[in-house]
């Protein structure tokens, strides 16, 4: 599942991520009120689907330990992904990723803007 060193995915969990991740790095920096409703909607509504392995239930779980994302801020929720899924990795036993938002915003969305 791990999405450490590269964007390919192989299963559903890694693939989960992977959308999770790109919609909060293309999310607007400062959310207008309709697009904070958006957002609210699709991160706590969001079908966790990965039900095996180490990563099993991870996305839901976070909800459930740490509450809904964050959606005032592209800043604030994708911090709150990031001590998401170290929550999943140290749960799989694998290294955690730095929460820097700099570095998130490097390795989520392009300078360009484009995937």
């Amino acid at each position: 599942m791990s999405l450490q060193s590269t964007n390919e995915t192989t299963d559903i969990c890694g693939a989960q991520w992977l959308l999770l991740w790109t919609t909060a790095a293309y999310a607007p920096e400062m959310p207008k009120k309709d697009e904070q409703e958006a957002l609210e909607t699709f991160f706590s509504k969001f079908q966790d689907l990965c039900r095996h392995g180490p990563y099993a239930n991870a996305y839901g779980g976070a909800i459930k330990d740490y509450g809904p994302p964050p959606v005032a801020s592209r800043r604030e929720l994708m911090l709150w992904l990031c001590a998401a899924e170290n929550r999943c990795l140290m749960r799989a036993g694998l290294p955690t990723n730095r929460c820097r938002y700099f570095d998130l915003m490097s390795r989520w969305r392009y300078a360009d803007g484009y995937l």
